[in-house]
């Protein structure tokens, strides 16, 4: 009698307490609504992962559930090219690599890492010279002008391959100048040689540029990463938690069917890939690397890409990596926001 007594006292109060927590919950009322909000994201071109998803109208939905949608804004094609956008507000979110937030946050404008990529292995990247020229090694940039975009990726490389090559960077002269205009003069031989990547890598070494160092022997710390402006990612962090979800699916679809990620918007033209660079880039989208919130081993190779850029001045100043990250997963449960549901994570392959 006692121990039916006793259990039932015990299913007395579960009963109790599970009246209790729905009236609470009624009283809380279902989640807030997200405010409206617009993802203004730099324009992502003509291949990859955002390409298709622009080109497909893949985030339209999800991102309707929570309140918001997605604008693509005309703009350079490296991120550091884009400063005067983001201060203006015209441009609040971009992909990019670990570098020129850095160099963004220590000029004050207020972009955060959300999002960041595992290590990839990419040859569409790195230090060249002119076809012509008799420089055949790092070692040899030494005394030379070397075009980078400062504090971002082109500059990185360049530090990063001659710290691996011994090479005091304080005895190269780097030139400070935007990838598009280093495009001409690197052409017109104005340069000994210049440290870029992407289209702008590919096109100058389809023209005949020597390639020193490519950034897969580099052993980068500086990786992709999903970046936005800090009072955006506040305002509405489940749309960015959409965002960061759609890429996630789109890049283990890109690997799986890598050929339908190139040339998306057209298939002629200077924005096109053809012959051995697009065999180049669809072997890239095959091993595509996958976007995840940042680890603590995330902000070690952050911190290490701070450092370099301290050390040598492209940066006036040292940055922590509770500046330069922000905790989308944290800001989402703070909000409360109502989302649809998301698939989980991809896991790696």
């Amino acid at each position: 009698m006692r121990r039916r007594k006793a259990w039932a006292g015990v299913v007395a109060c579960l009963l109790l307490m599970a009246a209790c927590r729905k009236d609470v919950a009624k009283a809380a009322g279902p989640p807030a609504a997200a405010p409206p909000f617009v993802i203004k994201f730099s324009d992502p071109g003509n291949a990859g992962v955002l390409a298709y998803a622009k080109k497909t109208g893949r985030l339209d939905a999800p991102l309707a559930a929570v309140n918001a949608r997605i604008e693509w804004v005309q703009a350079a094609g490296a991120f550091s090219a884009n400063f005067e956008a983001m201060n203006a507000g015209a441009i609040n979110t971009s992909g990019g690599a670990v570098s020129p937030v850095i160099g963004a946050l220590s000029h004050n404008l207020p972009f955060r890492i959300f999002a960041i990529y595992e290590r990839a292995r990419s040859r569409q990247a790195g230090v060249i010279v002119p076809g012509t020229s008799p420089i055949k090694s790092i070692a040899e940039l030494a005394g030379k002008r070397v075009a980078v975009n400062l504090a971002a990726h082109g500059d990185y490389l360049l530090l990063r391959a001659l710290e691996r090559a011994g090479v005091p960077a304080s005895r190269v002269e780097r030139v400070a100048i935007q990838p598009p205009d280093a495009a001409a003069a690197f052409a017109t031989g104005k340069l000994d040689g210049w440290s870029t990547f992407g289209i702008f890598f590919n096109t100058a070494v389809r023209n005949g540029a020597r390639v020193l160092a490519y950034e897969e022997d580099l052993e980068s710390d500086d990786v992709g990463i999903l970046s936005a402006n800090a009072a955006s990612l506040a305002t509405n962090p489940a749309a960015f938690d959409v965002l960061l979800r759609v890429v996630q699916e789109l890049t283990l679809e890109a690997r799986q069917s890598p050929e339908n990620f190139q040339n998306i918007f057209v298939s002629k033209g200077p924005t096109a890939v053809s012959g051995p660079d697009l065999a180049l880039a669809i072997e890239d989208t095959r091993k595509l690397p996958l976007p995840h919130a940042p680890t603590a081993e995330d902000r070690v190779h952050i911190a290490a890409v701070a450092k370099l850029f301290y050390d040598n001045k492209s940066i006036d100043r040292p940055l922590t990596t509770d500046q330069v990250v922000f905790d989308l997963g944290e800001a989402v449960r703070a909000k409360g926001t109502a989302a649809v549901v998301q698939p989980e994570k991809p896991q790696a392959l």
